[in-house]
């Protein structure tokens, strides 16, 4: 009987150790998602409500694509923080709006931001003010978004299509920055909340559109993503950042059934929560976070 009970114990033992391994390798397997190693970025499209914002996140160094709203800005930090990212080499900030740039003195305050990518805009706000406060503050480099520019961080290209330098710049969604990001042979194109005329004047010029993934320009608004340029475009995939039961009914009707007639698969932030794409240059897997 004694001799049964030792087995039954050490039987336990065993049994207690190997869970107690799996756990910590089913641990350190999530923790490996959200680390890329040197062949691949991860673009994470952070689900702030009713704003944008999107983290890059490389081995050879970070980028932050617009700031969220004032109310996300915890939420921003926590989602960043679980990363273990800690300094960005860029930050973009589209346009001044404070859907936009809401959370920015929060973060330009937690985390090393080295330089700051913006359009030639300004706002009467006092978020637009304490961003501005914020940027002299922690002496980033300011770099004006003129469309034709280009900047690098390690092999991830990144090439402005927009504001063009005869942009009125008193129409602060026009003035959006518009951006497209390549690593190997897969692109994001982020559009901040560009409308028809910014969307002609990048077609009129002959800029390569053409990408994989779409941030979908005003959160899904029919003032934006014409279907001239959404032919040009011609994404695989959308990503729409809004707010559930928004008071602007983004995305409208008319983006939705433009995107479903195309085969363009979508993703509603309020409906998938953050939105992760991992690449290594060559194709990409896609991760909702709810």
């Amino acid at each position: 009987m004694d001799k049964l009970k030792t087995i039954v114990s050490v039987i336990l033992v065993f049994a207690v150790v190997l869970c107690l391994s799996y756990c910590l390798l089913i641990e350190f397997a999530e923790h490996t998602v959200t680390s890329p190693d040197d062949d691949s970025i991860h673009v994470h499209f952070i689900d702030v409500g009713q704003g944008d914002c999107a983290l890059i996140q490389s081995s050879h160094g970070n980028i932050l694509i617009d700031a969220g709203t004032f109310d996300s800005r915890f939420d921003i930090v926590d989602y960043v923080d679980s990363l273990d990212v800690t300094t960005f080499e860029y930050a973009i900030f589209t346009h001044p709006h404070e859907d936009h740039i809401g959370a920015a003195k929060t973060l330009l305050k937690e985390y090393d931001v080295k330089n700051i990518i913006m359009p030639d805009a300004v706002h009467t706000t006092p978020t637009f003010q304490y961003t501005i406060e914020s940027i002299e503050k922690e002496n980033c480099e300011v770099y004006e978004a003129v469309a034709g520019d280009s900047y690098s961080v390690g092999d991830i290209r990144i090439d402005i299509f927009a504001p063009g330098s005869y942009y009125d710049t008193n129409d602060l969604n026009n003035m959006s920055v518009v951006c497209k990001v390549t690593y190997g042979e897969v692109s994001f194109l982020f559009t901040g909340d560009a409308e028809e005329e910014s969307e002609d004047s990048m077609r009129y010029y002959g800029y390569d559109l053409d990408c994989d993934i779409l941030k979908v320009a005003h959160h899904g608004s029919s003032t934006s993503s014409t279907p001239e340029f959404i032919n040009a475009v011609s994404p695989e995939v959308a990503i729409v950042s809004a707010g559930l039961d928004n008071d602007y009914g983004h995305p409208h009707r008319e983006t939705r059934q433009l995107f479903s007639t195309l085969g363009i698969k979508t993703y509603i932030t309020y409906e998938t929560g953050n939105v992760v794409i991992a690449t290594n240059g060559k194709n990409y897997t896609i991760k909702t976070e709810k």
